[in-house]
């Protein structure tokens, strides 16, 4: 049998111990850069009007403004394989550039990805453009993301 004062002394720093490694754990913080943050906040509340219910923050998607290299890579979709995080990084020379619109379907794609676990699909319609917001960019669709096509690329979108 232990002594008192050893089991004090024993007690005492293994909570010393939780005590400093848990206060020395990374907080993750999230970041959204000012600029895409209407963006994401406008895919929440279109998700709504379809009956679905989204909360970015409680996802810890990120939004990032950076610079890509790749050519004719506006944004990516980008999961961290360590620790499972999600950061959209778009593209500041097409930001800088881009009307609202283009922002606008930049992003919900995007999250199409990263938020609704959403792959490319490439498919077609009869008239030649792309049935999906998902499109890839190297298909033979056209995306024809106008004022008078948005509600049924964000009614698929979200379905």
């Amino acid at each position: 049998m232990l002594p008192i004062k050893f089991k004090f002394i024993t007690i005492s720093s293994i909570f010393l111990i939780s005590i400093i490694s848990t206060s020395c754990e990374e907080e993750q913080v999230l970041v959204v850069d000012d600029t895409i943050q209407p963006y994401f906040d406008l895919f929440e509340e279109e998700g709504s009007v379809r009956g679905k219910t989204i909360d970015l923050a409680a996802a810890n998607i990120q939004g990032i403004q950076t610079i890509i290299e790749e050519d004719n890579v506006s944004g990516q979709c980008v999961v961290n394989s360590s620790t499972g995080a999600k950061t959209i990084r778009v593209n500041q020379a097409f930001w800088t550039t881009a009307s609202a619109l283009e922002k606008e379907f930049l992003i919900f794609h995007e999250l199409g990805h990263c938020y609704l676990d959403r792959r490319h699909l490439d498919d077609t319609g009869a008239s030649g453009n792309c049935n999906s917001m998902m499109y890839s960019g190297n298909s033979v669709c056209k995306m024809r993301y106008t004022n008078s096509t948005r509600t049924a690329y964000l009614d698929e979108l979200f379905q």
